[in-house]
């Protein structure tokens, strides 16, 4: 059986760390949990604003709110688009659904180059979770559109050092 850690015809050897649901409403976050039997466990939400190109849109803001849980080997994270052109509306991904799965990296340098077609790529603008926001975090968040062969779409989230 093959490591799920590592989808070498992809990008190369790219350690898995995230695994995103796709909300939709209050319900579709509470099914999410209930599932994954993690209603009970503490989840950090973060509302964020960011601006890139989503499909052939450019110069576009969205608004995400965002929920993450660590009480698993990985991070996982629920995904629910407030406003804004996003990959969840292109692709139509219905509410509680896996909707991708995840990299993260600190700077560009060590950034894979993955062999699929860009359907996102923004930068967070704002953070409303204290932490992101006293610590000036931001993040690159690059959508490859992996659905025809992963059945679910590949993230890298790229933390952007800024003063």
């Amino acid at each position: 059986m093959r490591d799920i850690n590592y989808l070498v015809p992809l990008a190369g050897n790219i350690k898995i760390d995230q695994l995103a649901f796709c909300s939709r409403s209050d319900d579709d976050d509470k099914l999410i949990k209930e599932f994954l039997q993690l209603a009970d466990e503490p989840w950090i939400e973060d509302t964020v604003t960011a601006k890139g190109t989503v499909g052939a849109f450019d110069d576009v803001t969205n608004i995400a709110k965002l929920q993450f849980n660590y009480s698993l080997e990985l991070e996982v994270e629920i995904l629910r688009y407030l406003n804004g052109p996003n990959y969840l509306d292109l692709a139509a991904v219905p509410g509680g659904r896996m909707c991708h799965i995840g990299s993260h990296f600190v700077g560009s340098g060590d950034v894979p180059r993955v062999h699929a077609p860009i359907i996102q790529q923004l930068v967070t603008q704002t953070h409303s979770n204290p932490f992101q926001a006293e610590h000036n975090r931001h993040y690159r968040y690059t959508i490859y559109n992996t659905y025809s062969r992963l059945g679910l779409f590949f993230k890298v989230i790229e933390r952007l050092d800024r003063d």
